[in-house]
Formats: structure tokens, sequence, C-alpha cells
């Protein structure tokens, strides 16, 4: 039994961290933002101490995430497969805003070209 709780506290450590990434912010970032020390942060992410997250830390981890504190929460079927399919999802959302940015660069650099010839400037 303890040893599911410890797999769920894992599982739900790895969600905290995965949101955080994807919210482009770091460790200390999301600490000041919840005003707690960036060591127990990394403790709860990492599931590495043996206390338990009370429920209004989770609420207060979920609002500064910007995500429901069902997706936080929810651990059903997370197990092994489903665990390597969230990170999966995770790159390829990455990937994508990898791509988006990348075009819009190649936008931009087309549009200060044009802006240059239609002005007159030189390059």
């Amino acid at each position: 039994m303890k040893e599911d709780f410890q797999a769920e506290m894992r599982c739900i450590g790895m969600r905290i961290a995965g949101f955080r990434k994807l919210r482009n912010m770091t460790q200390a970032e999301l600490a000041d933002k919840l005003n707690i020390n960036k060591n127990y942060l990394s403790q709860i992410e990492n599931a590495s101490t043996n206390k338990t997250i009370s429920l209004p830390m989770l609420i207060r981890i979920s609002r500064a995430l910007d995500v429901e504190l069902a997706l936080l929460t929810d651990i059903d079927g997370i197990y092994k497969s489903d665990l390597k399919n969230f990170w999966s999802d995770m790159k390829d959302t990455f990937e994508e805003i990898k791509k988006l940015n990348e075009d819009m660069d190649k936008m931009l650099e087309q549009f200060e070209k044009a802006d240059k010839i239609f002005s007159g400037k030189k390059e």
C-alpha cells in the first residue's frame, strides 16, 4: 500500500513538473509564486518527501500553473504506458510550438525585407 502511495505521489509530482516546464517556469519562479521554499517544491516534484501534500497546497499549485486540479491529481491509469504517453504528448506539443516559432521567425524576416524594399532602405 505504501508503494502505491509513493507511486501516486511520483505521478502527481511529475505532472506538476511537466506543467511547470510547459509554462517555461523554473522551480524558483513557481516557488516564489507559491511563497514556498524551492527545496520544498523540488521535494514535491520528485516525491522525495514522506510528507503528504495538503489539498490547499495542490489547489495553490494548480492555480499558479493555470491548470485544473484534476489534471494534477487524476492518477488512475497513469502507470507505465499512460505516463509514457503523457510525456510523449508533451514532447509533441513542445515540437509544435518550436515549429510555429520557426515559421513566425521566417515570416518576420520576409516582412522586414518587404518593409525595406517598400521604404527604400538598403540592406
